[in-house]
C-alpha cells in the first residue's frame, strides 16, 4: 500500500470528522471522555474496547440510582452513549463494539427491564402562543431589547416548526419577505439533513400584527439595524415601536447576509453579534410560557414544533401537508403528535356512543 503524505492524511482525518454536526461532535467528544476515564478508573483500554468491557460499562450505568432509588439513566440515554462509542472507534478504523452480540444482547436486556414512556414536552397551542405574546414587554428601554427577539423565536419558531439547532443557526441571508408568500427562511441544515442539501419554510402573513411572524421579523431586523448604529438609535426604535399595527409589508433594513439572526441580548440591551445557541431557545419559551402561568418543567423549546402539528392536525391538515413544514422524513414519526396530543381524533371509540 503507498504511503500517504502526512499532510493529505491530516485532510482525511478533517473531513471524516466534518461529516457529524457540530453539535453532535461535541455530544460524541463529551460522551467518549466519560467512558475513557471509566476505562482508565477501571485499568481498561478504550480505543479499542473489547466488547465485554463495553458490556459492564453500559451495566454499570444502568445500575445507578438516583437519591429516590430511580434509575439514574434512561436505556435511550445509554443506547445515545453506545453510538458514540461506535462513532469514535469507527473513524479510528476499527470495528464497532455496539455491534457485538454481547453489547447488544446487554443493551437489549437494558431496554427491555428498564423501559420507561418516552418523556415528552407539552404543545404550545395558538391560544398559549397569543396569551405568551402579550405578555412580552416590546416597548420600554432595555426589556424590549430581548422582547422582539424573543417574540421572533416564538412565532417563527411556532411557525415554522421549527427544531431548536434550525432557529439558532439562522443567518439573516437566510430569511428574506416574499410579496406573496410572508417570510421565506432556507434552512440550509438539519437533523434530517445532515448533507446540507437545505430547503425552504414560508410562513405567511398573519391575520394579526400579534402572532405575525414576517411583523415579528422585520421588527426585530429594525432593531438590529439601530443597534448596530448606536445605542440612542436603538432607544429611539425601542420607544417607538407599535405593535398593534402590522409592519410586515414595510422595507426591510439592508444588514449583512453573513451575521447571526437570532443573537444574546444583555440586560442593558446590548446585542451581541454571535449566534444565541439551542439552549437559549429552550429558555426563552420555558421563561415566557411561565409568565402566563403555565408549568415551565412540561415545556421547552420542542413546544413550539409540537404545537404547530397539534394545531395543524386539528385544523384538518394531512400529515403530507405538516411534513411540507417540519421536515419529517416519517409520516409514523408525525402521527406520534397526533397520538398524543389528539388521541380521540379519527379514533373509533368516539362513535360508540359511550
Amino acid at each position: 500500500m503507498p504511503l500517504i503524505p502526512t499532510a493529505s492524511l491530516e485532510r482525511i482525518h478533517h473531513f471524516q470528522r466534518e461529516s457529524l454536526a457540530p453539535n453532535t461532535r461535541r455530544t460524541v467528544r463529551g460522551q467518549w471522555d466519560t467512558f475513557s476515564q471509566w476505562c482508565a478508573v477501571q485499568g481498561f483500554d478504550p480505543l479499542p474496547a473489547e466488547p465485554l468491557i463495553v458490556a459492564a460499562y453500559l451495566t454499570y450505568a444502568a445500575d445507578l440510582v438516583d437519591s429516590t432509588g430511580e434509575w439514574f439513566y434512561a436505556p435511550s440515554t445509554l443506547s445515545h452513549w453506545l453510538s458514540s462509542i461506535n462513532k469514535v472507534h469507527s473513524l479510528a478504523g476499527f470495528a464497532k463494539p455496539g455491534e457485538h452480540r454481547d453489547v447488544a444482547n446487554t443493551l437489549e436486556g437494558i431496554c427491555r427491564e428498564r423501559a420507561r414512556p418516552t418523556a415528552r414536552k407539552a404543545p404550545l397551542l395558538l391560544d398559549g402562543l397569543r396569551k405568551t405574546l402579550v405578555e412580552i414587554d416590546r416597548t420600554s428601554w432595555p426589556h424590549a431589547v430581548i422582547g422582539h427577539r424573543d417574540a421572533a423565536i416564538l412565532t417563527i419558531g411556532f411557525g415554522g416548526a421549527f427544531r431548536r439547532s434550525e432557529l439558532a443557526a439562522l443567518e439573516l441571508r437566510d430569511l428574506s419577505i416574499h410579496a406573496e408568500n410572508g417570510l421565506h427562511i432556507r434552512v440550509r441544515r438539519s437533523k434530517t439533513d445532515q448533507q446540507g442539501n437545505g430547503f425552504l419554510k414560508a410562513v405567511p402573513f398573519g391575520a394579526s400584527p400579534l402572532t405575525c411572524a414576517p411583523c415579528a421579523y422585520i421588527r426585530w431586523l429594525i432593531v438590529l439595524s439601530a443597534g448596530a448604529k448606536s445605542c440612542s438609535d436603538l432607544q429611539d426604535v425601542i420607544r417607538g415601536t407599535s405593535i398593534t399595527e402590522h409592519v410586515c409589508r414595510e422595507t426591510a433594513p439592508v444588514l449583512d447576509g453573513g451575521q447571526p439572526f437570532l443573537r444574546p441580548v444583555m440586560k442593558n440591551g446590548a446585542i451581541k453579534a454571535r449566534h444565541i445557541t439551542g439552549n437559549v431557545v429552550n429558555d426563552v419559551v420555558k421563561r415566557r410560557v411561565a409568565v402566563i402561568g403555565f408549568n415551565s418543567a412540561d415545556y421547552g423549546a420542542h413546544s413550539l414544533r409540537a404545537g404547530f402539528v397539534t394545531e395543524a392536525f386539528r385544523a384538518g391538515a394531512t400529515h403530507h401537508e405538516i411534513m411540507r413544514q417540519t421536515g419529517h422524513r416519517s409520516p409514523d414519526t408525525v402521527e406520534i403528535y397526533s397520538r398524543e396530543a389528539n388521541p380521540l381524533d379519527s379514533n373509533a371509540v368516539v362513535l360508540l356512543g359511550l
